[in-house]
Parts: structure tokens; C-alpha cells; sequence
């Protein structure tokens, strides 16, 4: 249970850091408009296609579901 207590830390500080990244590139290239969609902290380049490796696939799936249930 510790394990997975600072595994979840990890993650969420992980999370906190990509949100934190965007912002600023947000903040210092106020003129230039990109889309977000499809990216993630979780995610990679293969191919020219942005992929979430099958190891990270259920964590993505629960990061989801939990930001589904803050919205709520």
C-alpha cells in the first residue's frame, strides 16, 4: 500500500509538472495557437502519431476516470 501511495505521489507531481510546462509555453508565446488534444505527460511520438505506450494505458484510463469525478 506505501508503495502505491508514493507511486500516486510520483504521478501527480509528474501531472503537476506537464500542466505547469503548458502554462508557461502558454504565458511566453502569447501569439502562438496550438492544440493540446491528444498529448499527455503519459504519451509518445511513434511515427508521427502521438501513442500512449501499453504500460501507461491503464493509468491513463484511471487519471481520466479521476478527473471525471473532480468535475462532478
Amino acid at each position: 500500500e506505501r508503495i502505491q501511495q508514493l507511486g500516486e505521489g510520483v504521478f501527480k507531481a509528474a501531472q503537476h509538472s506537464w500542466e505547469n510546462e503548458l502554462a508557461q509555453i502558454k504565458v511566453a508565446n502569447p501569439s502562438l495557437e496550438f492544440s493540446t488534444e491528444g498529448m499527455g505527460m503519459l504519451r509518445k511520438v511513434v511515427d508521427g502519431q502521438i501513442i500512449i505506450p501499453e504500460q501507461y494505458r491503464q493509468m491513463e484510463a484511471d487519471n481520466e476516470e479521476d478527473e471525471e469525478q473532480e468535475e462532478e
